[in-house]
């Protein structure tokens, strides 16, 4: 017989008060005839096909490489245009809304020039369908700090990225 051991069960636990529980051994071949203990057995102690040691899995094929370089080239392109592509409610709001500073003193910080830009944005178009469609195209403020940089130039200070700009007065 093989001296392989099976493990048991969990035991449940004993209620307090109870007697100790009595650890029993389960014989896997119990109940089988002669025959089959013989053969199950054998199995048990058959060596493995691969011997010893389990087979390497099988690598993961490699990503061709041109694909890859593909997609590295088309997000570049993306990344390139980004800056370049902008807005119509954004261009309207830079000519309606904004004189561009002549001091440094005179820059204005992000937040209240991007607040502005919302609140241009959401009025901007000549019908409802074009107001509507403005509202959906909002720029997030990633994407406006780009559209900014691809027209003015930024300076980042203790309080925040600042650009040459002033808002025009009720803009």
């Amino acid at each position: 017989m093989s001296d392989i051991e099976f493990p048991l069960p969990p035991r449940p636990k004993p209620k307090p008060g109870s007697l100790a529980m009595q650890e029993r051994r389960v014989d896997p071949l119990e109940g089988l005839d002669d025959e089959a203990r013989v053969v199950i057995t054998a199995i048990w102690d058959a060596p493995t096909p691969w011997g010893d040691q389990p087979p390497e899995p099988p690598a993961p094929p490699k990503p061709t490489t041109t694909n890859l370089k593909k997609l590295k080239a088309a997000r570049k392109r993306v990344e390139e245009y980004s800056a370049v592509l902008r807005s119509d409610a954004f261009d309207d709001w830079v000519r309606r809304c904004t004189d561009t500073a002549s001091e440094p003193r005179e820059w204005t910080r992000a937040t209240p020039l991007y607040e502005s830009y919302l609140r241009h944005a959401k009025t901007y178009g000549a019908n409802r369908p074009d107001k509507r469609l403005a509202k959906e195209e909002l720029a997030t403020e990633t994407a406006w700090g780009k559209m900014m940089g691809s027209l003015f130039g930024r300076k980042r200070k203790a309080g925040g990225n600042y650009y040459p700009l002033r808002l025009k007065r009720d803009a």
